[in-house]
């Protein structure tokens, strides 16, 4: 396990978010959302994203977080470069765009969030092989829930 406090302090875009949140799990090819209650307990889905360059990615999470009145945007970071060099470019221009338009962002680790989604839609019953586009949207909970619990202990 990383220490994700000495990662989230050096990132110079970081800042601790609270309040109703979007999570935001960016791929290539699909985006999972999910979002937060005002107080940061619980995340829930928010749908998902498929299909669309990354200038239209970017006006459908502009879309989503002004729908959704969200206090700031949590993005999740891949956690290693190697053979991540255009998703890590697409988390930062995401990141940019975002920042630019007024809004408060951060980076989350989000190491094994899609496999954690598919170990979990496997212990609840699902099954492997059925449509996976479905893992985006669980793993952007996971990746909020991570984060809301990491506040708690900060602010503890």
């Amino acid at each position: 396990m990383m220490n994700r406090e000495r990662l989230f302090l050096n990132d110079a875009h970081s800042k601790v978010l609270t309040g109703r949140l979007l999570g935001v799990d960016y791929g290539l090819r699909r985006v999972g959302l999910a979002v937060c209650d005002h107080e940061g307990r619980i995340a829930v889905g928010a749908g998902r994203l498929t299909g669309t360059g990354p200038r239209e990615v970017i006006s459908r999470i502009i879309a989503e977080a002004k729908l959704r009145e969200v206090d700031g945007i949590v993005i999740g970071e891949p956690t290693t470069t190697r053979g991540n060099e255009e998703l890590l470019e697409g988390v930062e221009q995401l990141k940019k765009a975002l920042l630019n338009r007024g809004f408060k962002v951060t980076g989350w680790p989000e190491a094994y969030t899609s496999a954690a989604a598919l170990t979990a839609r496997k212990h609840f019953g699902g099954k492997k092989n059925s449509d996976k586009s479905w893992t985006d949207e669980a793993a952007a909970i996971i990746l909020l829930q991570d984060y809301l619990a990491w506040v708690r202990d900060y602010n503890g």
